[in-house]
């Protein structure tokens, strides 16, 4: 990591910006696409002529809400739980064999095949194995969770390790560093960038798949809460259910991006010198 950037004194520091102005860009990023969407909701109940069960009103939906909190928050803290349990291991097993395989690189020929593999099965045939090795258990809701998500993590992760500055990778080599000191001074921070955006696919769509594998299997969780909106033909509580994961995938990205936008020391370095 580059250690001789000079850090402007207080006095060239450029001021933050006005408050307002900042409050006003994040509004309009925020109600733009809650607007777009709103109208092509609406432009689809006026020109499809299909019914309410298929397309409900957004008021309706909204209502569904607040008066079905309770059945929905109960299932939506057991898909949070799967989701995270399964971001979890998706992430040691990713980033582990990602390390791994920069330690020993003739692991990467071993392994990697494998993990191409498992990346291509279909869902629906593996969570069928997993239902009658595990059945409906959490266990083999999170395995599910954890294999879509692996492998994002991996390749990301190996090609930030890749990308260390060749410069910095020879200094350690002229001054005898070990491997470790080489991957936590110098290869491990130019992979933050990458790892970061394996972050922010794997978080987001971790929520998806666990409703997924729910819906396919499960007896709790917001997956379960569609197989039963769709057997008493409550619409609106599905509509529901979308409208709180593609709520909480957004959330989780947003948060995953500014984290990422502090962790990464180039970003931070670049504003310093403007």
């Amino acid at each position: 990591m580059p250690t001789d950037i000079a850090l402007p004194s207080d006095q060239t520091r450029p001021a933050p910006p006005p408050l307002l102005p900042r409050v006003g860009m994040v509004a309009l990023r925020v109600l733009t696409p809650v607007c777009s969407v709103l109208a092509l909701w609406y432009l689809a109940i006026w020109f499809s002529s299909l019914p309410a069960f298929v397309i409900p009103r957004p008021e309706r939906v909204l209502d569904v809400l607040w008066v079905d909190r309770a059945f929905i928050f109960v299932n939506l803290l057991a898909t949070l739980k799967v989701a995270t349990i399964g971001f979890l291991w998706a992430n040691i097993a990713g980033i582990g064999l990602a390390i791994l395989f920069d330690l020993l690189p003739p692991t990467r020929h071993m392994l990697m095949p494998a993990a191409i593999t498992l990346r291509n099965v279909p869902y629906i045939a593996m969570i069928s194995v997993l239902m009658l090795a595990f059945g409906d258990s959490i266990l083999s809701k999170t395995a599910i969770v954890a294999l879509s998500g692996f492998f994002p993590v991996l390749v990301n992760t190996m090609a930030g390790l890749r990308a260390a500055d060749e410069v910095q990778l020879d200094r350690m080599r002229i001054l005898n560093a070990s491997w470790w000191q080489t991957f936590s001074q110098v290869r491990l921070p130019y992979a933050i960038p990458s790892i970061v955006a394996a972050q922010e696919i794997t978080g987001s769509s971790s929520i998806i798949v666990a409703i997924a594998a729910e819906w396919m299997i499960s007896s709790t969780g917001l997956g379960y809460v569609i197989n039963h909106a769709m057997q008493n033909y409550r619409g609106d509580q599905v509509y529901a259910v979308a409208l709180i994961a593609t709520g909480l995938s957004f959330v989780i990205y947003s948060l995953v991006h500014a984290l990422g936008g502090r962790l990464d020391w180039r970003v931070a370095g670049e504003q310093r010198r403007g």
